[in-house]
């Protein structure tokens, strides 16, 4: 009987980090507001309504700086108005009265973009099947890199390798493609992983 290997040629392990996709918000810093009270700078979240602070050494030469007296300066977004009370935003409906000053709020939220990001997946025992090709590849016109390219199987059934993940084998970074699976039965069912990894600089 041929059992599926536990082990392989004791290789350091590989690293594996999965990609995930994160929304970001950008600001323009167009319009920020300072409360008078306590100095604190703020913009405002147009999705969820919340007011986030800032530093001060982010506010750029073009940004409008608008001062905030607590209770007395209300801010209006359609139908919502907001009023600082000396240490948190809070919504109001008295919005008359002697001294009460109405702005109406701007927000800086000019775009979401995606950005890829990574997680520790875990660990994995592998051997490099084949050789290990060398070439240059041109990213970006007039920058030449060096490429190295290489085919790895495991027998991990826990590491499910996907394009585009990264993989790190001997403190160099790799990106995976063509990841494929083979069926084997000896006589038992098992799987091997198959990848192709290409180094990233």
């Amino acid at each position: 009987m041929l059992l599926k290997p536990k082990s392989t040629v004791g290789n350091d392990m590989a690293l594996l980090y999965k990609r995930f996709i994160g929304l970001e918000n950008s600001n323009n810093l167009r319009v920020v507001y300072k409360t008078h009270s306590d100095n604190l700078y703020w913009l405002i979240n147009a999705d969820l309504q919340i007011f986030n602070i800032i530093d001060a050494e982010n506010l750029l030469p073009t940004t409008i700086v608008k001062t905030i007296y607590d209770n007395i300066t209300i801010l209006q977004f359609q139908s919502i108005y907001f009023k600082y009370n000396g240490s948190d935003w809070v919504k109001t409906t008295n919005i008359t009265g002697e001294g009460i000053t109405l702005l109406s709020a701007t927000f800086n939220n000019i775009a979401k973009y995606q950005m890829n990001k990574y997680y520790f997946a875990g660990s994995f025992d592998y051997v490099i099947k084949g050789s290990i090709e060398g070439t240059t590849t041109q990213y970006i016109k007039g920058n030449i890199m060096p490429l190295t390219a290489l085919n790895i199987k495991h027998y991990n059934d826990s590491i499910k390798l996907a394009e585009d993940d990264l993989v790190v084998i001997d403190k160099h970074l790799y990106s995976v493609e063509n990841p494929s699976i083979t069926q084997k039965r000896l006589p038992r069912a098992f799987r091997i992983y198959f990848a192709t990894l290409n180094s990233i600089l």
